[in-house]
């Protein structure tokens, strides 16, 4: 049986008590309740209308702790969606190279990993990661879905996204086209169900994907398929990104509502292409090695010692050949 807080008060039996023995039992209960309703800063998110479908893996663990630090602040359940990389052939498992750390774990509300894939490639997995996962919010009215490689910078204008899809069915950052559609978005919950189911349709088994793959494509061309055949609404937003990448930070309107930034994206693009990787805070020191300080070494100097800085960055850069 539970306790209430009229079980804080002495009555009834507990006037049998002496004093002593009352302050002990008190204070026990007082524990059971505090620990207990404690619950309610993350339970009650479930009563909310939206919920978050945030998908990653193993590669995105440099990314992922910023990634759910700063989507936490939109008080929002997360439920984190995890590529399986660990192979049950391996006699040896260590999970510590797989999986995300502790300190992730402790700030989502609920986390599932599917069954190891050998497709060579994301959409097998990513499909079942999504597939699940919406199953999984339908308690909510719409899902956001985001990777595990973003942060967003202004969660105060969430509100001013949600109003801008009004009573549409999907909303992605964007580009989107007639044949593509990002994987970052919000929309109905009812209508990304259909959506999935869709793609299942076209899809599982072999003999499916076999018979639609030339003409469905890739995960963002399905997406836009089937909103296209379920006759869903699609709002567009009025400015797209630099491109379905994101490698550069500033342009659209997620980006100008949100703070919307694909970490991932342009730490890849600056070293490959000579340019300023994001700020440190962005990244985990745990799963980068060396290249981590390199990073951190550069925004300690650019502003004091910008002639330092440079060669940090120049050490940094890919090597051209």
């Amino acid at each position: 049986m539970g306790l209430i807080l009229k079980d804080l008060e002495r009555i009834g039996k507990d006037l049998e008590l002496s004093d002593q023995a009352w302050e002990i039992e008190r204070a026990s209960r007082q524990e059971w309740i505090d620990r207990t309703s404690s619950n309610d800063t993350w339970a009650k998110k479930i009563f909310k209308d939206v919920g978050i479908l945030m998908t990653s893996h193993t590669g995105n663990r440099p990314y992922l702790k910023a990634c759910i630090e700063s989507h936490l602040k939109l008080g929002y359940w997360i439920t984190l969606a995890y590529d399986n990389y660990i192979n049950p052939e391996w006699p040896v498992i260590d999970h510590d190279n797989f999986l995300p750390s502790k300190d992730v774990m402790d700030n989502i509300d609920s986390f599932f990993m599917s069954h190891h894939q050998v497709w060579g490639g994301v959409m097998y997995p990513w499909f079942w990661l999504m597939k699940w996962g919406t199953d999984l919010l339908q308690q909510f009215e719409y899902i956001y879905c985001v990777n595990g490689d973003f942060v967003i910078e202004k969660p105060e204008g969430f509100k001013d996204l949600m109003a801008m899809l009004g009573d549409g069915d999907i909303m992605s950052y964007g580009p989107s086209l007639e044949r593509s559609e990002s994987t970052c978005f919000i929309a109905r919950s009812s209508a990304l169900k259909r959506i999935m189911q869709h793609f299942q349709d076209h899809f599982i088994p072999w003999d499916k994907y076999e018979a639609y793959t030339q003409e469905y494509g890739n995960p963002e061309s399905r997406f836009a398929i089937a909103i296209r055949e379920l006759g869903l609404k699609r709002i567009i937003v009025p400015e797209s990104p630099f491109n379905e990448q994101m490698h550069l930070p500033g342009y659209g309107t997620w980006y100008k509502l949100l703070g919307f930034r694909h970490i991932h994206g342009e730490h890849n693009y600056a070293y490959r292409h000579k340019g300023i990787p994001p700020h440190f805070k962005y990244l985990d020191s745990r799963f980068m090695g060396d290249e981590y300080n390199q990073i951190k070494s550069y925004y300690e100097l650019v502003e004091n010692e910008p002639e330092k800085a440079k060669k940090v960055l120049e050490d940094w850069w890919a090597k051209d050949g």
